[in-house]
């Protein structure tokens, strides 16, 4: 065995080793956390309290101040344009999916149904409504994600021109 541990001093008393797995020590050390960490390591927490009052909101002219309500108004009819554009785009899409979708299942459930007409055979139709509502469904929601993205874009467009790059201020 090494000798690594042989400088380490205990504190309290450790159990015999020629002890029997079934007798129970009787004597139960007790290890005290002053005993085991010296107090003088520890350092006290501190707490500052300064009396420094939240910044005040600079007070804007009167001329930023309309510029800023310009803004506003023209954000407002932005978004909303670029989401009734979107809207009305993804309806327009959805309607031409939709139709090809269903016209489409529609013919094939048809020639399905009179190639097999004679014989005993069930084939199992293509479901063209749903498909045609979730085709339908689908361009719809991306057209209003990019109307989403495009209202973003112009409000952006319209911070800048207006406001500038400090427009928190």
């Amino acid at each position: 065995m090494s000798n690594i541990f042989d400088g380490i001093q205990q504190n309290f008393n450790t159990p015999t080793v020629n002890m029997q797995p079934s007798q129970q020590v009787a004597s139960n050390p007790v290890v005290k956390v002053e005993d085991s960490i010296p107090s003088s390591a520890v350092k006290s927490d501190t707490l500052e309290i300064s009396n420094n009052k939240p910044e005040k909101k600079e007070k804007k002219g009167i001329i930023r101040s309309f510029k800023g309500f310009i803004a506003g108004i023209k954000k407002f009819f932005a978004t909303s344009g670029a989401y009734v554009k979107g809207g009305a785009k993804g309806i327009a899409a959805g309607a031409i999916g939709g139709s090809i979708v269903y016209t489409g299942g529609a013919a094939i459930n048809a020639i399905r149904n009179r190639a097999v007409k004679g014989t005993d055979k069930v084939i199992k139709k293509i479901p063209n409504k749903a498909l045609a509502f979730v085709v339908a469904a689908g361009a719809l929601v991306v057209n209003l994600w990019t109307a989403s993205l495009n209202a973003t874009q112009k409000q952006s467009e319209i911070d800048l021109r207006y406001t500038g790059l400090n427009n928190n201020k």
